[in-house]
């Protein structure tokens, strides 16, 4: 028997759906969103009705050459149409640390964008966003035994309907401020909605937003140092105490769970410069960790994780032709 590594919750039982949420969701049901990677625009031309949503004039993210539009065109659905046409939320919940969840959304949709729910004891947060937000979702959320405090977004391909979801939940987003240019809404903001920084963040006492770089110029990761958690409960006492990395694809987790790689654009298969590989390991050696887990499910190291790090350095260093040399400098192989 395969061994399963998450509990499946659905999002059945409403609890109260807040005013606030209801109307949020309902102003922004309507917003254009991008079926490729689910950015959301803050809306089409005053002169312009759904079937003129391809003259939009597109923000960066779709057209950066890190992303991609189908040869067929750019196609566009809704929250409204997304809901509409059956795409719901449910949890998964981690089996080794139950103060872990991710948010799946089923039929899939754009690149199946995955938030990590953590519940900390100084109150939750939220990794990275999807498209879909449902009502169930949100009262769930909101409803949460340790009070949601914050979304954090990794870099722009998990924008998304991020402000429609922190608008629903009543808490800010947290970007980083030099991938600020690529966010569609940044227009529509209002004061203290978005809380822009730089280089490190610290969200808890235990939750540290860290700059690393590299897929984006503010590509970022989570730090969790779950031995630093006070324990509220049995479950807290049993989960693993080890730090633990939230990497979405700053860092990509390979298939094969054992090891790491790391590129500037997915889609298009363009590797990441050695030299930005190294600043990422430079940046994260000074963190504790035995954990990593991207921002899909099944994508897990469980245990020697930095360790692991190590080695796919140097084999992505190998790989592309590079090496250091008797001095530590990056050279291309071949040179002394």
């Amino acid at each position: 028997m395969p061994k399963e590594f998450y509990i499946r919750e659905e999002l059945t039982a409403l609890h109260e759906l807040p005013a606030r949420a209801a109307d949020v969701l309902a102003d922004d049901t309507i917003l254009p969103v991008c079926a490729t990677c689910a950015t959301q625009y803050p809306g089409p031309r005053d002169d312009c009705e759904l079937e003129c949503w391809p003259l939009l004039n597109l923000g960066p993210v779709c057209e950066d050459p890190r992303q991609w539009v189908p040869g067929t065109g750019q196609a566009w659905t809704s929250l409204h149409q997304l809901v509409k046409g059956g795409r719901r939320n449910h949890l998964l919940r981690d089996v080794e640390d139950p103060r872990i969840s991710l948010i799946a959304t089923e039929p899939f949709f754009a690149i199946g964008q995955t938030p990590i729910v953590l519940e900390t004891a100084e109150g939750s947060v939220i990794w990275d966003c999807s498209a879909v937000i449902t009502e169930p979702l949100v009262a769930h959320l909101v409803a949460l035994k340790r009070p949601l405090k914050a979304i954090a977004i990794s870099h722009p391909h998990f924008f998304c309907t991020s402000l429609t979801w922190a608008r629903a939940l009543g808490v800010p987003l947290y970007i980083n401020e030099l991938d600020r240019e690529w966010y569609a809404r940044a227009g529509s903001l209002r004061e203290g909605e978005v809380v822009f920084w730089r280089g490190t963040h610290a969200l808890t006492a235990s939750i540290t937003l860290v700059e690393c770089g590299g897929h984006f110029p503010g590509s970022s990761v989570l730090y969790w140092d779950r031995g630093g958690e006070p324990l509220l409960s049995e479950a807290d006492a049993r989960a693993p105490d080890s730090g633990l990395l939230l990497v979405a694809d700053t860092i990509m987790v390979q298939p094969t769970q054992k090891g790491f790689t790391f590129m500037w654009s997915y889609p298009n298969a363009i590797p990441l410069h050695p030299t930005d590989v190294l600043h990422i390991q430079k940046v994260l050696a000074e963190y504790d960790y035995d954990s990593v887990t991207c921002s899909w499910p099944d994508r897990w190291v469980r245990a020697g994780a930095k360790r692991q790090m190590d080695e796919s350095v140097e084999t992505y260093l190998s790989a592309t032709q590079w090496k250091r040399d008797s001095g530590g400098k990056l050279v291309p192989k071949g040179k002394a």
